[in-house]
């Protein structure tokens, strides 16, 4: 399922992101240590630690195969994706 927003574009941080445009649905959830989860598909993201308030930066839990898969969020809408997997 795509999610297609009509909003004008946010500026979070000095970009601009164009929230017209159509993301994966995500669906979050927590691990089994109570960390935010977000799964995008059948991969899955860890929120990064220094991302606070509704903006926020996840990366692809495979770190030990060097996956440089992002996304960022706001207010629990994806508004970048980078959704290249190495995996």
């Amino acid at each position: 399922m795509l999610v297609l927003l009509q909003e004008e574009d946010p500026q979070v941080h000095g970009h601009h992101y164009d929230l017209r445009r159509s993301y994966p649905e995500a669906f979050f959830t927590h691990t089994r240590f109570g960390n935010p989860l977000m799964l995008i598909g059948s991969y899955r993201f860890n929120k990064r630690s220094d991302s606070k308030g509704p903006y926020l930066r996840w990366v692809c839990t495979r770190k030990d195969t060097r996956c440089r898969a992002t996304a960022h969020t706001l207010d629990n809408i994806i508004v970048m994706l980078n959704n290249t997997h190495n995996h």
